[in-house]
């Protein structure tokens, strides 16, 4: 997963600014917080078809981060239900009241998924837009 973004801007769609395009994998690892935040893959037919992780940022919320899909299944829906098993988990948790996540304002196929799942935009953060899901 950590090779499918095939340039620099596919690369800080996925990871922001903070990791440099190029990093060796174990760097990208570390600084995604691979083995203290919940790390998710998504598979399909044995393949590996996305990535993200989901963890508690904050008290009784669940942060989305570093969601990708792999570049060969891209358009099929694979996103959608990704993200459907991602906040499934994340309801399954009782504690849990909310779910975040951050996207690019250029990145309108994930804008469009979120809030078509029920996101609102509620504002902006280091030139991300932040956007939020309320437990019903």
């Amino acid at each position: 997963a950590l090779t499918w973004p095939e340039n620099a801007a596919e690369f800080r769609l996925w990871f922001g600014d903070k990791v440099r395009y190029g990093s060796p994998a174990d760097a990208i690892w570390q600084q995604i917080k691979g083995n203290e935040r919940g790390t998710f893959t998504f598979y399909q037919n044995e393949e590996l078809v996305g990535f993200a992780q989901a963890y508690e940022k904050v008290e009784n919320g669940i942060h989305i981060a570093c969601l990708i899909v792999n570049p060969k299944v891209r358009g099929q829906g694979v996103g959608r239900l990704f993200v459907k098993a991602l906040l499934e988990n994340a309801w399954a948790q009782q504690q849990t009241r909310f779910i975040t996540l951050n996207v690019y304002p250029e990145n309108i196929p994930a804008r469009s998924l979120y809030k078509d799942l029920g996101f609102q935009e509620v504002g902006e953060n280091n030139d991300m837009v932040s956007m939020r899901l309320e437990r019903e």
